[in-house]
C-alpha cells in the first residue's frame, strides 16, 4: 500500500510511482506509433487510407467507460472487503488475548500446586498460537511459506512440522488454540460458562479467514476480463482511423491520451482484484500482523525487547 502525502496539484498530474503508468505505459507507445503510421498513411497515401467516422467510437467509447466503471466497482468492493476483513481480525486478536489474560486463572483450578507461572505460560502459549494464525493466514494469502514466522513464535515445538505439512496451516493452527481452550478447561483454570466466550472469538477468527479465502480464490471471472481488454484494445487501435480526417496531425497525441485513460482504467482493476498480494497498491498485510502481534505481547505484558520492530513505510510503500 502505498502511504505518501499528497503532493501539489501539479506533482498529481506528473506523478509516475505507484500509478498505472508504470504498467501501462508499452501499451501507450505501441498504440501512439500505430497512430503515427496510420497518420502517415493518411497523408501520404489518401487514396489508401481507411477512414471512419466518429459515430461508432462515442457510442462504444461510452459503453466501454460505464464497463470499465462497473468492472473497477467490483474490484474495489473485493479490495475494501479484504480490508474491513482484516479490520475486524485486529479486534477479534485483541479482544481475545484480553480473555485469555482475564479468565485463565488459577482460581479456577482450587490446586495449590499449579503455580502462576504456569498459568502465565499457558496463557503466553495461546497468544503465541494466535500470532501464529495470523501469520499463517498472510502466508496462505500470499502464496510464501510461513515456516520461518511460525518457528519463530514457537521454537523447539513438535508438532509445528505437522501443522506445517498441513494444506491449510491457519485450520491446523486454530485447532491447536481450541485444543488449548479445552485443556485449560479440564486442567481447572478456565471455567465451563467462560469457554464459549473464548470459542465465540476463535470461531470469528475463523470466519474472517474463509471471507478471505473467498476472496482469493474467487477472481473476476476470466471471460469478463477477457472482454475487457480485448474491448479496449481493439477500441484503441481503430481510434486513429476515426480521427485522422479532423484531427489531423495531432491524432497520435489524441488517440495517446485516450488510450492512457481506458488503458488505466483497466489496469487499476487489474491491480486491486487481487488486495492480498504485493503490489504496490495491495492491502499492507505483514504492517497489520506486526500490528496485532506487538499489541497482543503487550496486554500480555511482555517487555518491549520482545517485540518485533514496527513495519515502517519503505519508499512510500507498505507490505
Amino acid at each position: 500500500m502505498i502511504v505518501k502525502d499528497k503532493d501539489s496539484w501539479l506533482g498529481m498530474i506528473f506523478a509516475v510511482h505507484g500509478t498505472t503508468m508504470e504498467l501501462i505505459w508499452p501499451r501507450v507507445a505501441v498504440v501512439f506509433c500505430w497512430s503515427i503510421l496510420i497518420t502517415t498513411i493518411a497523408y501520404l497515401f489518401p487514396d489508401h487510407a481507411y477512414t471512419l467516422t466518429m459515430a461508432p467510437f462515442t457510442v462504444v467509447g461510452l459503453a466501454l467507460a460505464i464497463f470499465l466503471g462497473f468492472r473497477n466497482n467490483a474490484s474495489y468492493d473485493r479490495y475494501w472487503e479484504g480490508r474491513k476483513l482484516w479490520g475486524r481480525m485486529v479486534n477479534v486478536c485483541r479482544s481475545f488475548t484480553m480473555q485469555i489474560n482475564s479468565l485463565v486463572d488459577d482460581a479456577a483450578a482450587g490446586d495449590p500446586n499449579q503455580t502462576s507461572d504456569q498459568v502465565k505460560q499457558q496463557r503466553l502459549h495461546m497468544v503465541r498460537l494466535i500470532i501464529c494464525h495470523i501469520h499463517a493466514l498472510r502466508h496462505r494469502l500470499r502464496d510464501t511459506d510461513a515456516a520461518v514466522d511460525l518457528e519463530e513464535q514457537l521454537p523447539g515445538d513438535s508438532q509445528l512440522k505437522q501443522d506445517l505439512a498441513q494444506d491449510n496451516v491457519p485450520a491446523a493452527i486454530a485447532d491447536r488454540i481450541s485444543r488449548q481452550i479445552s485443556l485449560a478447561w479440564r486442567s481447572g483454570r478456565l471455567d465451563a460458562y467462560h469457554v464459549p466466550l473464548l470459542h465465540n472469538c476463535l470461531t470469528e477468527m475463523m470466519g474472517i479467514q474463509g471471507g478471505c479465502e473467498r476472496i482469493k480464490s474467487t477472481p473476476i471471472p476470466y471471460t469478463y476480463s477477457v472482454l475487457t481488454h480485448r474491448t479496449v484494445f481493439i477500441y484503441c487501435m481503430a481510434l486513429p482511423c476515426g480521427l485522422h480526417d479532423t484531427v489531423g496531425i495531432m491524432t497520435p497525441v489524441v488517440v495517446a491520451l485516450v488510450a492512457y485513460f481506458f488503458l488505466g482504467l483497466d489496469a487499476v482493476g487489474d491491480e486491486i482484484e487481487q488486495p492480498f498480494m504485493l503490489d504496490d497498491n495491495d492491502l499492507p498485510l505483514l504492517q497489520l500482523t506486526t500490528m496485532i502481534e506487538r499489541n497482543v505481547l503487550q496486554l500480555s505484558g511482555r517487555p518491549d525487547d520482545e517485540l518485533p520492530e514496527p513495519i515502517k513505510p519503505v519508499e512510500h510503500i507498505l507490505v
